[in-house]
């Protein structure tokens, strides 16, 4: 929801940094359209994020028709974010909305800005607000203590944490839940995800006292029921956090956890995880099914027991409960042509069956982008067999690129089942030893891993390609 407000020259920078950060190098033209502007504003908006950006740019060129940024490796994609996400006064208004500063004219003392301009900030943050099922009272919002928490997750996520750190004692309790959880649960989360964990606790830390957290036993139900559920229990009563959080905010880490990207280092772990995620998400709900089973009829194809589109399934279901999935952090994702066909056609779909549910679900736009995204690539190609190894940074896209190769009918392709999630040079030793292709997500890719031949880019966007490459190598 954040993405429908937030300033569209901000927007676009947070798009073109993400973008930069995957894919090294943009085509001007290609990126002009599809952000619906012209080259020149294409080109300020660059040397914008440049200037915001420079301490962490390593490289930075303009081609006649290409521009290409490298960062620094080191620096993680939310910590670029943020530095750009800083000048939004719509999020920065929401904050202040949030610690109950509503009065516009105090706006303008705190940001520099104009009494209309103020005032303007105010019905853009209250429109968001009603539009995301906040409830309105003369003027100002009252959030529930989900709203809130959530709504401050995102706002520090994208602007940086703002209140006191917890002691070392309870930090150090809380670094040792998460390393069993992720020993037990064999999961790994990216430096974003992590970050979305540490402000989960961190806010569960600030606001236990002076707003504890309940649940109906229906959401408490849906949360245990989710496979993660066990880790976080186990590790709670084997760590001192237990000394620090009740139950009652051991669920609220659980909701966190739920709406937390994440991933394993080999195949057959997420093919043992898709398992447990098939029984609880589309087995066991009969109005998942009821969805798949309308979008088979609408797309003519079928779709259960794709375990691609099953899982990019799961990820846009698992958090919508209520309200509470418009608040999750999310990121700007622009569509081509043909994916905004096709987004506007789930959308309509979707909303319908929402709609029709004995219960309160509302489906985050953003969410539904990226579904969107991952979709279309299962739909717009036949799927395909190949010999390779693939290295890639999601589990979801693994999946997407295995199947989508396994289907290729010109020549048999067997795919590694170990999950490279970089191009280290062990990996590129193995495949020179027997003479094997790496398909490789182009935003790992480096200027000398992109110049080695048996090194082919792949990408959602690009999946044609990547196989006329493959096969034609």
């Amino acid at each position: 929801m954040f993405e429908e407000y937030i300033e569209k020259n901000i927007l676009r920078q947070l798009f073109l940094c993400e973008q930069f950060y995957t894919k090294k190098e943009l085509d001007l033209a290609l990126f002009s359209e599809l952000l619906g502007v012209c080259k020149t504003t294409l080109l300020n908006d660059i040397n914008c994020l440049k200037k915001e950006l420079a301490t962490e740019i390593i490289h930075a060129k303009r081609k006649k028709d290409s521009y290409s940024i490298y960062f620094v490796p080191s620096v993680p994609l939310y910590q670029l974010l943020q530095k750009l996400s800083i000048h939004s006064l719509f999020l920065k208004t929401c904050r202040l909305f949030l610690v109950g500063q509503t009065d516009y004219i105090q706006l303008t003392e705190a940001e520099f800005i104009s009494v209309s301009k103020a005032y303007n900030l105010k019905k853009q943050v209250l429109d968001f607000l009603e539009h995301s099922g906040v409830h309105i009272e003369n003027h100002t919002p009252v959030f529930t203590e989900m709203e809130h928490r959530l709504l401050q997750l995102t706002l520090s996520l994208r602007l940086g944490w703002s209140d006191p750190l917890p002691t070392s004692d309870v930090c150090h309790a809380y670094n040792q839940f998460i390393d069993c959880v992720l020993e037990k649960s064999g999961r790994t989360y990216n430096e974003e995800n992590l970050e979305i964990l540490r402000l989960g606790f961190l806010i569960s830390m600030s606001r236990q006292q002076i707003a504890p957290i309940s649940f109906t036993p229906k959401f408490s139900s849906y949360l245990t029921e989710r496979p993660i559920w066990q880790y976080i229990q186990l590790a709670w009563q084997q760590t001192q956090l237990k000394n620090y959080i009740t139950e009652n905010e051991l669920l609220f880490l659980g909701a966190v956890f739920n709406c937390s990207e994440y991933s394993f280092q080999s195949f057959y772990s997420i093919e043992k995880d898709f398992q447990r995620l098939h029984q609880v998400f589309i087995e066991e709900n009969e109005d998942v099914k009821h969805l798949i089973d309308q979008l088979e009829y609408h797309f003519q194809q079928p779709l259960l027991n794709n375990k691609a589109f099953e899982r990019a399934l799961i990820r846009l279901v698992r958090s919508a409960w209520d309200n509470y999935q418009l608040f999750i952090p999310g990121k700007p994702h622009v569509l081509t042509n043909c994916q905004t066909k096709l987004f506007h056609e789930l959308q309509s779909l979707i909303l319908d069956w929402a709609e029709a549910l004995p219960y309160d679900l509302a489906i985050n736009p953003s969410l539904l982008r990226l579904f969107t995204i991952e979709i279309s690539g299962i739909l717009r190609l036949d799927r395909t067999h190949i010999h390779t190894y693939i290295v890639t940074d999601s589990d979801v896209k693994y999946l997407l690129y295995k199947e989508t190769l396994e289907a290729v009918t010109t020549c048999q392709i067997h795919i590694s089942p170990t999950i490279y999630h970089e191009l280290s040079p062990d990996v590129q030793i193995l495949a020179d030893a027997e003479n094997k292709k790496i398909l490789c997500e182009s935003a790992l890719l480096t200027p000398d891993s992109s110049a080695k031949e048996n090194v082919i880019p792949i990408s959602i966007e690009d999946l044609e390609t990547t196989i006329r490459q493959l096969i034609q190598a």
